[in-house]
């Protein structure tokens, strides 16, 4: 007869099955000589609610996860103590689960490299009571449901464990089974992917913490979005993209055992961080709803945090932030293959404005690169055209991004040149079908821009359609020679 290898003290019981049980003290005791730490025993001592996997073996009954073995992927459907159904079960390696847990769950046997990890407690953190839906099957004498699924999974089992070394795993797993690159969602290709590829690149950049935490963040990332490749998942593109964007904060708070959180990081290299990853993208266009999580990130952290002091505006930093009002019209549909939600057409116009305004105003991205952003509020509840947009200025060399002769951004000179050419009228552009004024500037002590100052205004001034005055002179002019025109034909009508 083949075992199950499980997580647990050892208890007898004559029922064979797959439970989550509270440790007890003894069972502590017994961790604490497996990990061979004392900070892991002090951590453990105080979560009296930790949970282990019980995987016993089942009179008559092989499993399909060798404790050596595995392999990762496997899945069987079982009935367990504690539960009113059947439910999923993966084979998984014991690091995957401590992982995915949070140090919670661990195997039965600490000598086992895989073991069975049950659907509820893997997905839902439940230790019992009634399985859900996207973790019930059927009996395995039920004819409607196979009770072995490890003959259909088409991926490769280091899928199932990833070590976030590889960033093929985007690629070669999750796009595999879900192909979502041609479309909006396309969360592993456009960002996860790009985010991970571009460390490999820049990873000599960081301190030893930024190392850590780029490590430990990337094996994160992955980690969470691993339910979503069992063989009874069928998510869309839009709620793997929703369960990718949901663990990012998590992820960059806590990464993981021994890792640094980003909040332990300095200011500039949280900034460095940042802004290599913004980097990675030639046009920001919808992506801004992926990395605002990075961006927003020093929220959650503590009133110490240096991050928190660097965004609030409160000590040197390589950044300048500004706020505009723009006023769109003239609209017209484009691109409606998209489907964009809300918010991210209205990242898609903030970009576009920002690219305009780079080209315009001849920035050199070669030492600054920039962000344009909607901003938390709306600018006029009673104008949906109006719309406030965040913009913000960094200067890669003082960053060490780049290693350039040229000359660190004048963030005053730039500032200036924008308030020039918004009083000027120079920055009417249209963008995605939209024609657009940018009709103020102001400049922000902090990345949210609370208390903006005024730095310009626009004199132009708008008509009840908000068309503002260079296109009414457009519109006259068309109109006088339309008159011409027709004087002309008359002329000639009357010889």
């Amino acid at each position: 007869m083949r075992t199950r290898s499980c997580c647990k003290c050892h208890i007898q019981r004559d029922q064979t099955n797959a439970i989550s049980l509270p440790l007890s003290d003894t069972c502590l005791e017994m961790s604490f000589l497996f990990f061979n730490t004392n900070a892991y025993f002090s951590q453990m001592k105080m979560m009296r609610s930790l949970f282990v996997l019980l995987f016993l073996a089942q009179s008559g009954w092989a499993s399909q996860c060798d404790k050596d073995s595995g392999p990762s992927g496997a899945t069987e459907c079982v009935q367990l103590e504690n539960y009113n159904q059947y439910q999923w079960s993966t084979c998984l390696t014991s690091a995957y689960i401590q992982q995915k847990s949070g140090q919670r769950h661990i195997c039965e046997d600490p000598t086992a490299t895989y073991c069975l990890y049950q659907c509820m407690l893997e997905v839902h953190n439940k230790t019992a009571g009634p399985v859900l839906q996207d973790c019930y099957c059927e009996s395995a004498n039920s004819t409607s449901s196979p009770y072995n699924l490890s003959l259909n999974t088409s991926l490769p089992s280091q899928c199932y464990s990833p070590s976030g070394g590889s960033c093929d795993w985007y690629r070669n797993c999750l796009e595999r089974k879900y192909p979502c690159e041609a479309t909006s969602n396309a969360y592993a290709i456009r960002y996860a992917e790009t985010f991970c590829k571009l460390y490999d690149k820049r990873y000599t950049l960081f301190s030893a913490d930024g190392q850590k935490w780029v490590d430990g963040v990337r094996k994160c990332l992955q980690v969470v979005l691993v339910p979503l490749l069992r063989p009874w998942m069928k998510p869309t593109c839009q709620e793997i993209r929703k369960t990718a964007f949901a663990s990012h904060t998590p992820c960059y708070l806590y990464p993981g055992k021994g890792v640094p959180s980003v909040c332990d990081l300095g200011c500039w290299e949280y900034f460095k961080i940042f802004w290599t990853i913004k980097g990675s993208f030639t046009k920001l266009d919808t992506a801004w709803e992926s990395i605002k999580g990075m961006w927003n990130i020093g929220t959650k952290c503590g009133l110490h945090s240096q991050i928190r002091k660097c965004l609030m505006g409160r000590s040197a930093s390589p950044i300048k932030v500004a706020k505009l009002e723009i006023q769109t019209f003239s609209q017209r549909r484009g691109r409606s293959t998209d489907y964009l939600s809300e918010a991210d057409a209205r990242s898609r116009l903030a970009d576009g404005v920002g690219s305009v305004i780079a080209r315009t105003l001849n920035w050199n991205t070669d030492v600054m690169d920039w962000i344009a952003h909607p901003a938390n509020d709306h600018a006029n509840s009673d104008d949906p055209d109006s719309l406030h947009i965040i913009i913000v200025l960094a200067d890669k060399k003082a960053l060490g991004i780049v290693n350039t002769t040229t000359p660190s951004v004048n963030f005053d000179q730039t500032i200036l040149e924008f308030a020039s050419a918004i009083e000027e009228g120079r920055l009417f552009m249209q963008v995605d079908g939209s024609n657009v004024w940018v009709k103020s500037l102001a400049t922000c002590s902090d990345k949210s821009c609370d208390n903006p100052q005024t730095m310009a205004v626009s004199v132009r001034s708008t008509n009840g359609n908000g068309a503002v005055g260079i296109f009414q002179i457009q519109i006259m002019l068309c109109a006088v020679i339309a008159l011409l025109l027709v004087l002309m034909d008359s002329t000639v009508f009357f010889f």
